[in-house]
């Protein structure tokens, strides 16, 4: 932990929103990592309307920012970023643990590793207290890509897990990519990570840097808005970087996005057809419509 006015090596931000009750063991768990550079510890209170002012009021080691209204997770995130003082950042979420090591054993590999802008790690997941955890990322997956380079290819096609919260990301590296980008409502750390496997050397390592805990208000839980979140992505990838189109391949490309529109389409007209909402239907028929137009027409060029 950085003591006095001196300038920390690492700032870990965490971006938070009525999570009172889960606070102060998540930042414990940030505290009380060893063995690694200095940090600093910024958590962006997203217009909290809980106890969340009390909990950080109450703490003396952290800096915080305090959003005027709420506007999700990639701006909180981004906003501690702007505010972070370290040449390397580290985001974690508020209902995660970070585990022993995390920092250091990145910052380490960074340092030996001066032509990589990003590491990405693997993590632990345990589902609603259980005793039981897991690896994020696949097995197989996992050791195949240790200590490896990875890219757009491994993230979209190969769905390798990017959670920000195993990840050190250079400064210099994350604002090459262009930061996190804020009009994404899900998924925005998915296309951060594109983008720095597109602006600079990303690379995978198999260590266990934090416990993702499932529970109730997981985003990951809506599967619904995670689909329409993954065609934003796409989307925004196609129009803005068109390389992505060609490394994937434009078949592919089209074919993977109808996917997703043709489920997003089913889910809300099953929702029309249970909960007598009209509406829904007006949002299936634009997927369909969309969906229908990839069949037609190139994705660039």
């Amino acid at each position: 932990m950085l003591s006095g006015g001196a300038v920390p090596a690492i700032s870990v931000i965490v971006p938070t929103f009525d999570r009172a009750h889960l606070l102060p063991a998540v930042l414990d768990s940030v505290l009380a990592q060893r063995e690694c550079p200095s940090f600093e510890v910024v958590v962006v209170d997203d217009a909290s309307t809980d106890d969340t002012p009390a909990v950080l009021a109450s703490r003396r080691d952290l800096r915080v920012v305090r959003l005027s209204r709420n506007g999700g997770v990639a701006r909180a995130r981004q906003a501690g970023a702007e505010r972070a003082r370290g040449a390397l950042l580290a985001f974690h979420d508020s209902d995660d643990l970070m585990l022993p090591g995390r920092l250091g054993v990145l910052a380490r590999f960074l340092e030996a590793n001066p032509d990589a802008g990003a590491v990405f790690a693997n993590g632990l997941v345990e589902a609603d207290g259980s005793p039981d955890v897991g690896p994020l990322v696949p097995v197989a997956l996992a050791r195949r890509l240790d200590g490896r380079s990875f890219g757009v290819r491994e993230v979209v096609c190969e769905r390798l897990p990017v959670f920000l919260q195993t990840a050190l990301i250079r400064r210099a590296a994350f604002d090459a990519a262009g930061g996190i980008d804020v009009t994404l409502a899900r998924h925005a750390d998915l296309e951060l990570t594109c983008r720095l496997a597109l602006t600079g050397r990303t690379v995978f390592l198999d260590v266990p840097v934090f416990l993702y805990r499932l529970h109730g208000t997981n985003q990951t839980r809506d599967r619904l808005a995670l689909r329409e979140g993954m065609v934003a992505v796409m989307r925004r990838l196609r129009e803005r970087h068109p390389e992505v189109v060609t490394q994937l391949g434009e078949r592919w490309f089209r074919e993977r996005e109808r996917r997703h529109l043709y489920r997003i389409a089913w889910r809300h007209w099953m929702a029309a057809w249970l909960h007598a909402h009209p509406g829904e239907l007006v949002v299936a028929g634009a997927a369909v419509r969309q969906a229908l137009a990839l069949h037609r027409r190139p994705t660039h060029g």
